[in-house]
């Protein structure tokens, strides 16, 4: 089991997001501004703990981060975002 902050689960996604060009910067903002307003309401998600104000991301293992990411790709490259972001989650 891999156990990461909510930062350190921000600074790993947006670092593997940035390594694909067809993840444009404005795509890169819109997915953390989901993911903050997800986190912001305690929506329920397998990954994600809420303790008090504060956010543990628990993943099976680095692969899951990967997975994310390439859900996100693939939204990208099949012109598919609005399906992707509806019913949003984690």
């Amino acid at each position: 089991m891999l156990k990461l902050s909510l930062e350190e689960f921000k600074e790993e996604i947006k670092a593997e997001m940035y390594g694909y060009e067809e993840i444009e910067e404005k795509a890169i903002v819109r997915w953390f501004e989901t993911l903050d307003a997800f986190i912001k309401i305690k929506k329920k998600s397998s990954i994600l703990k809420y303790k008090n104000d504060e956010v543990v991301v628990e993943l099976k293992d680095e692969a899951d981060l990967f997975m994310i990411v390439d859900r996100y790709l693939a939204a990208i490259v099949n012109e598919d975002l609005d399906k992707y972001y509806t019913g949003w989650t984690l």
